[in-house]
């Protein structure tokens, strides 16, 4: 709440000042730029592959220990005791790889995510300053911490049109 509050201020201060000067102002949504650039779709696409491949083999993990699960309980009066001792070492051996499978999963997903998602900011933000520049804009502010944006302030769709460019070239498309 506090940290809300400072924003507020400096937003309402930086606007007096800017107001004064007749700067003018951007906004840019990063969420709508993601979801909608070619290389943020790209880059959320191959998020999610790599997530369903995970969830994957965790669902074939999961599946695997609750059959031995099963298999102890209903043999449980048929196997002797050191048969049943051995299934359930084979349980507790399965279920700590499962721990640690859901664990490392879970730590190569957000290092992924990270990766990607902090080189496609990095270009975002460069290009949002060659727009911005070109423009003539002395702020660009982020559409998520403002109430009420005019949607004639709004970048964003110049910022997907320059990132699709940037894509489309790297990419070797032709229009």
């Amino acid at each position: 709440m506090k940290k809300k509050l400072i924003f507020a201020i400096a937003v309402l201060s930086l606007g007096g000042f800017l107001f004064s000067q007749n700067a003018k102002i951007g906004v840019i949504d990063p969420d709508k730029i993601l979801n909608s650039s070619k290389e943020g779709k790209k880059i959320l696409s191959e998020l999610k592959t790599y997530y369903q491949r995970k969830q994957a083999e965790i669902n074939r993990r999961t599946k695997e220990v609750e059959q031995l699960q099963q298999k102890i309980k209903t043999q449980q009066g048929i196997l002797s005791q050191s048969a049943l001792q051995k299934l359930a070492d084979q349980l507790e051996r399965k279920q700590k790889a499962l721990k640690r499978y859901v664990d490392d999963a879970n730590e190569e997903m957000a290092k992924l995510k990270q990766k990607k998602l902090s080189a496609f900011q990095m270009k975002m933000v460069r290009i949002i300053n060659r727009i911005a520049k070109a423009k003539g804009l002395a702020v660009i502010l982020d559409r998520r911490q403002l109430i009420y944006v005019d949607p004639s302030v709004d970048i964003s769709g110049d910022i997907i049109a320059a990132l699709d460019r940037e894509f489309e070239k790297k990419m070797g498309v032709k229009k």
